[in-house]
């Protein structure tokens, strides 16, 4: 986002707080619809292994490992491990992205937005805006609360 003058700042501030607001929203939807294919999952292993219990109650025997209810039971607990995974790596991706340390360079380059000179202020946005090139630092500047300041520098 460039932003050169004050009406650059009225309009590119409301369009980085929305597409801040969609991307909190999809990671909602993701982990709502992850929940959902883990019940579903799991509801599935449950009827599955109920209708092996059956079987073999009715069968007086064990079933073999080519019994259809067993290969059932067997392939219903993978898609509940496979489900669980899935639902973890999304926590973790999540986790790693929220739970990144701020460093100090960024820390700092951000209060001297906040409070520098008016010289040490446009330096300190030259560097974050050379450090933006990497994702993690995009993160980690957000996250300092360096949005609103690089915004506002007019």
């Amino acid at each position: 986002v460039t932003v050169t003058n004050q009406s650059d700042k009225e309009g590119q501030l409301p369009k980085i707080m929305d597409l801040d607001a969609t991307v909190q929203g999809t990671f909602a939807s993701i982990t709502r619809q992850l929940e959902d294919e883990l019940a579903a999952s799991e509801a599935a292993a449950k009827r599955a292994e109920e209708e092996l219990s059956a079987w073999e109650a009715e069968n007086d025997a064990k079933a073999g490992e080519g019994n259809r209810f067993k290969k059932a039971a067997r392939q219903a607990a993978s898609a509940v491990a496979a489900a669980q995974v899935a639902k973890e790596e999304h926590a973790r991706a999540i986790a790693v992205e929220t739970d990144a340390p701020i460093s100090a360079d960024v820390l700092n380059l951000v209060k001297n937005l906040r409070s520098g000179t008016d010289e040490n202020k446009q330096k300190s946005a030259a560097a974050l805006a050379y450090l933006a090139c990497n994702a993690n630092k995009q993160v980690e500047i957000a996250k300092a609360g360096g949005i609103a300041p690089l915004v506002a520098l007019t």
